[in-house]
Formats: C-alpha cells, sequence, structure tokens
C-alpha cells in the first residue's frame, strides 16, 4: 500500500506500473554522481536485474507529484538458506536528496516484507558513504564484512601453463559443486545462483588434471570481471589460479581493466594472489544486514 512521507507530500509505492525505460533513467539519474561509475546501458541494466535477481513489480519508489524521485531495486532469493531481501541499489535524483526518501522506502517495504516471510535484508555500500552507513545503521542493519573491488589494467603473469594441467571452456558449469573448491563465501552478485542466472553473460573455464577439474574461473565475457576463481587446496601454488587469469585477460575487449569485485577482506591469501599479480585494492565496500 501506498505510503505518504510524514513530512511531505512524497508517496512511497511498489514500481508495478512505472515503464523500463522511466526506472532506468531515473536509476542513471540517482546515480550520476555516485562515488565510482554506475551509469548502465539498457542492456547492462537489464543484465544487472537479472543477475541479482531484481523483481521490479516488488522493488519500491517515492513519488513526487506522480513523478519518481527515489527507487531501491530488490532482489529475492536465499541468503545462507535464509530467505533473503537484496538491495541491488537505492538512489534518490539529486533534486530531492536529504529530505528523507530512502529511508522512507525502506520503511514502507520492509515490513511487507517481513510478512511475506523473508527473514532478512542484504545490502552493501561503499566505506567512505558515510551519510548512507548512518542511515542503513539508523535502520539496524549491522555490518556483516568488508569486500574488496580489485583492479589491474596489466596482468602481472607468464604465460606458460602449469605442468600436467590443461584448460577448457565448461559448458554447462555446476556452480555449486565448482564453489566447494574455494574457501569462503562469494557476495551476491557472485553467488552460485547469481552466476547460473547471468551464464548466456559468462564464461567459465576449468583447470583439469586429467578428467579432474582442479580448478576453475567464471568471469564476464569480454569485459575481464571475476565473478568467482577457486583452486582446490592440493593444487594450489602451482600456478593454475594464474593461468586462468591470463585466459581471462586474453578473453577481455581492449579498454577494459581486469577486475574481481567484492572479494572477502578477509580472505587474505586470496588477496595477496590478486596483489602478486598485479591487482590492487581501488574500493571498499561493508556488507551489511538486517533481520527482519
Amino acid at each position: 500500500m501506498p505510503e505518504t512521507n510524514e513530512n511531505s507530500h512524497f508517496v512511497c509505492a511498489f514500481l508495478n506500473n512505472e515503464s523500463f525505460e522511466i526506472v532506468h533513467r531515473k536509476f542513471l539519474e540517482s546515480f550520476s554522481d555516485y562515488l565510482i561509475s554506475f551509469q548502465l546501458s539498457t542492456q547492462q541494466f537489464r543484465n544487472h536485474i537479472k543477475l541479482n535477481a531484481v523483481d521490479l513489480n516488488r522493488s519500491i519508489g517515492c513519488f513526487d507529484n506522480g513523478e519518481l524521485v527515489g527507487l531501491s531495486l530488490n532482489g529475492f532469493g536465499t541468503w545462507n538458506n535464509v530467505p533473503t531481501v537484496y538491495d541491488a541499489g537505492t538512489g534518490v535524483i539529486p533534486s530531492h536528496r536529504k529530505r528523507g526518501i530512502s529511508e522512507s522506502m525502506f520503511r514502507t517495504m520492509l515490513p511487507i516484507f517481513q510478512d511475506e516471510g523473508y527473514k532478512q535484508c542484504l545490502l552493501e555500500v561503499i566505506s567512505n558513504n558515510v551519510p548512507a552507513i548512518k542511515l542503513y545503521e539508523k535502520l539496524g542493519f549491522e555490518r556483516t564484512r568488508d569486500l574488496y573491488l580489485m583492479q589491474s589494467s596489466e596482468l602481472n603473469a607468464e604465460k606458460e601453463s602449469a605442468d600436467g594441467i590443461g584448460y577448457r571452456d565448461i559448458d554447462s558449469p555446476d556452480m555449486l559443486l565448482l564453489s566447494s573448491l574455494g574457501d569462503g563465501r562469494p557476495s551476491w552478485q557472485n553467488s552460485p545462483e547469481a552466476v547460473e542466472r547471468s551464464i548466456l553473460m559468462k564464461r567459465v573455464i576449468g583447470a583439469f588434471d586429467g578428467d579432474e577439474c582442479v580448478g576453475y574461473i567464471a568471469f564476464s565475457a569480454g569485459v575481464g570481471r571475476v565473478a568467482q576463481i577457486a583452486v582446490r587446496p592440493e593444487f594450489r601454488r602451482r600456478g593454475i589460479g594464474t593461468q586462468l587469469l591470463v585466459r581471462m585477460h586474453a578473453d577481455t575487449r581492449p579498454g577494459y581493466d581486469l577486475q574481481v569485485i567484492n572479494i572477502d577482506a578477509a580472505l587474505s591469501g586470496a588477496v595477496e594472489f590478486f596483489r602478486s599479480v598485479g591487482f590492487e585494492v581501488v574500493l571498499t565496500q561493508h556488507e551489511m544486514l538486517k533481520v527482519l
């Protein structure tokens, strides 16, 4: 049910009646001066929605005299086997900021999702976005971990293959099985479910010892963005991970830096591996969770 902000004439309501084009345009306007570039083409925006399991009809907007001035995109699924709502992007157009719109949207939608049986809400926020962090803390979100965005303009790696290991594409990957080779837990947008939702935009390359897969990389085809990479513990430090990155690099179109998004900062071994081949931390995000 639409809710009017008690301090204004703004109305919060789900986006059932808004066209995709309007939502996309207002999303771009809301993130036009974001701390990192978030200017997505129409196809990239569609990909973002699919990757994150966003339901636009269950995403919320804030309206000023019928004009969409703020929105919060919501993805739905499970997180640690718990029914979860994921914030895939909350923004307000510049002319309407600092007027309580984001808070109103959350206070409108979260009780509805709680009544529907969702048990938690998950999001990520850039670590130096102090106003957003203060809002989320006010709403009851707590930090669960820090996530790094690491980037490299040139891979620092030899091109020879590790002895006895072959590399080939995996056309029908079982992402849950492959994920068991690694350490830690991927972020929402890099989860096995997210990779499978976006598999047409991904490429998965495996490292094989005979017929046995001992490592793999899943990445956004053509743009050099790692979703998952892992090597079985007993096969590590043999150059397999490096060679998987070499193959992603060869697939990457000119003009794109290599990236690994939302790697758990606590996975020191993985972070140091990426540093060793030329990646640097360019951004830190806080993963935050609110129990509903």
